[in-house]
């Protein structure tokens, strides 16, 4: 038995040896999870000549195309297997294993059933003397059937019923989360089925298709069924062979039935001497995101509804800060913000010529004669000032004294905090569009006119003006006492490193991207993604500008997003698909698409140890393993997510709707 892994296509090339022929199989253990296509068999001997040359041809294109970038020691390497394919090698005559059925009828019902058939194919034999081949023992032929009250077979699945069973239990993984959400139906329709199992989960009542007779059936009760299926598969491999006890998929199934079956047990409450004192702990703090504190290894979280606001205006162009006592919504002419623990109304700033308004409360708002500034929950205006009738917001920046914002994306405007008088202003000639940044004592200033200004901070003065070859575009990114801007024009991108203080270029990057995203530098490196002929492609830059590496990132099309971990950095794309890239550039682990894609493609948040992706569907993932330990709709819509350092999640979608959740609860494996 040997094994060939395609781990990004999630495809397994399988091959079993029986007599003098090979047997061929591909496995695709993605959703769902199948055989390709029917096994093929193929003489050994014919299968060992096309791989000698199919390697030698392999080996002249990259010797002749390439010779610098194949060292002699690695040709060396890759001709000592090829000689050896070039001796002859005639397997050793084995006697034919008897095929062997192994059926495992329902012991309930409803239920599951299997049937295992051995066609020949000794189970376990290799297993142990190679780790390669760990899914060929596992492919045996035979079928998986549901057994309902007067019915033996309400539908059968022929096929491997491993690959069966895994999907089986994916789908009750899925089953269980929608009981424990209370969603009202759920719909069982593995691959190969043609007939569905419609289960109302509010009235416990199932058929089968649209137009089966109903019968009593509780989502929980079809959950624990198809747990246990998967646990009589895992024993029924076991007993067959020893040696697949310690298969890692035998076993990565049989922990989640297991664990499955665990989360379906009721809570138990604790006594009332232990419930007293887990009161009287004191509360964490607020200001930092701690790790959920669990007992094991965080397996699985629930999210329950907090409140929701409907009718929010300008949802699209708005922006959803968070604050210490709750989201802030920013709008261009609307800033509120609202309660952590109830959506309570805490402010409201309102005005004709827009509001330009931070998380922590201040916010400045114009109408056409007069300026307002505002502080906190107050409802009057800390400071008013005559206006020339300009718009201001919905950015504003606290830096110094100053308040900071942009009229029209175009022109920037500084206030005094305390009074409200405008220090400077700075309208960049031949500009339609700006963004704004500050880094120490210098305000950065980017326009689409390929100028950057650095200003002092404290009076306006343009201390440099930088001329780039192509147009600005993004907000510069701070860097240490340096700052990474953006340039593009059409498909052609690049990145630029500059001194914050003096203006000076110190290197430029063109990476043949297009579709970039903002860079994201982490420690002593830039990462930046993009598409390259439509394959989304992650880069990482040191401090000189060098390319370290290049990663392709499998996540469907642009544009990406990044967002910093400890020595890695999370993409993801407007699909909800998400990869995690070491700082070295492996590739820690990649989650799928959650549903249609979203309007654009938004950062991960990592709040209590907890990373949280984007997507129609927010999941919570282990940053480590990439674990998904939770779900919750958000709707295709979504423009704006944040959490918070008490794990609550806000959600803000394009028909402005503001949704709260909160942490309901947390489950661990304890080892």
């Amino acid at each position: 038995m040997a094994q060939v892994s395609l781990p990004e296509a999630h495809l397994e090339l399988v091959l079993r040896r029986v007599g003098p022929e090979v047997e061929l199989l591909v496995a695709n253990l993605a959703r769902p999870a199948r055989l390709m296509r029917p096994p093929v068999r193929v003489e050994l001997e014919e299968l060992a000549e096309a791989a000698r040359e199919a390697g030698e041809r392999f080996l002249a294109d990259v010797t002749r195309t390439g010779p610098k970038t194949l060292s002699a020691s690695l040709a060396q390497a890759l001709k000592e297997p090829l000689k050896g394919l070039r001796r002859p090698a005639r397997p050793p005559d084995e006697a034919p294993a008897r095929p062997a059925t192994r059926r495992h009828e329902p012991t309930e019902l409803p239920g599951f059933g299997f049937e295992l058939r051995d066609a020949g194919v000794p189970t376990g034999r290799g297993a142990a003397r190679a780790t390669a081949g760990l899914l060929a023992p596992l492919l045996a032929a035979g079928e998986v059937w549901l057994s309902l009250p007067g019915k033996s077979e309400a539908w059968k699945i022929s096929g491997p019923p491993f690959l069966t069973v895994l999907e089986l239990s994916r789908l009750a993984v899925e089953l269980s989360r929608a009981v424990e959400l209370g969603e009202p139906r759920f719909e069982l329709a593995p691959a190969g089925v043609k007939t569905a199992l419609l289960v109302d989960l509010k009235s416990g009542q199932a058929k089968v298709g649209r137009t089966g007779t109903a019968f009593p059936l509780a989502g929980n009760v079809l959950a624990a069924a198809l747990f246990h299926l998967g646990e009589s598969l895992a024993a029924a491999f076991a007993e067959a062979d020893r040696a697949l006890v310690s298969n890692t998929y035998r076993v990565e199934l049989a922990e989640r039935c297991r664990e499955g079956l665990s989360h379906l047990r009721g809570p138990v409450q604790p006594p009332e001497a232990q419930r007293a004192a887990r009161d009287k702990k004191p509360r964490p703090g607020q200001g930092a995101s701690r790790p959920l504190k669990v007992p094991g290894r965080l397996r699985r979280l629930r999210f329950a509804k907090l409140w929701e606001q409907r009718g929010l205006p300008d949802a699209e162009e708005s922006r959803l800060l968070l604050g210490r006592h709750g989201p802030v919504y920013c709008a261009p002419q609307l800033a509120s913000a609202f309660s952590r623990k109830d959506g309570t109304l805490l402010w409201k700033r309102a005005a004709a010529l827009g509001v330009a308004a931070s998380a922590d409360g201040h916010a400045v708002a114009a109408d056409i004669a007069r300026v307002y500034g505002f502080t906190g929950r107050g409802g009057g205006a800390r400071w008013l000032h005559d206006h020339d009738g300009i718009p201001l917001g919905p950015l504003l920046l606290r830096k110094d004294g100053l308040l900071l914002t942009l009229s029209e994306d175009r022109t920037v405007v500084a206030f005094a905090e305390a009074t409200g008088r405008e220090i400077w202003r700075l309208a960049p000639p031949r500009t339609q569009r700006s963004w704004l940044a500050t880094q120490g004592h210098r305000a950065l200033v980017g326009t689409d006119s390929g100028y950057l200004y650095g200003l002092d901070l404290e009076d306006g003065q343009v201390r440099y003006r930088m001329r780039a070859p192509m147009p600005f575009h993004g907000a510069p990114v701070a860097w240490g006492r340096r700052f990474l801007a953006m340039l593009g024009r059409g498909s052609h991108w690049a990145l630029l490193l500059a001194d914050a203080h003096t203006g000076e270029s110190i290197w430029t990057c063109e990476p043949d991207l297009s579709h970039l995203s903002a860079p994201l530098p982490v420690g002593s490196r830039v990462f930046i993604a993009g598409e390259r002929d439509r394959e989304g492609m992650l880069l990482c830059l040191d401090g000189k500008g060098r390319r370290l590496w290049e990663r392709p990132l499998n996540l469907g099309p642009g544009p990406y997003a990044l967002a910093p971990l400890p020595r890695a950095v999370v993409v993801t794309s407007a699909s909800g698909a998400a990869t995690r890239v070491a700082a070295s550039g492996t590739v820690d682990w990649r989650v799928g698409v959650s549903g249609e894609p979203l309007i654009s493609a938004l950062p991960a948040h990592t709040a209590r140890d907890v990373t949280l992706i984007p997507g129609e569907k927010v999941r919570a993932v282990d940053p480590r393993g990439g674990q998904v330990l939770a779900e919750v709709q958000a709707g295709v819509g979504l423009v704006a997510l944040q959490a918070d350092v008490r794990l609550n999640l806000y959600f803000l979608d394009d028909a402005g709707t503001l949704s709260a959740y909160r942490l309901g609860s947390h489950f661990a494996v304890v080892d």
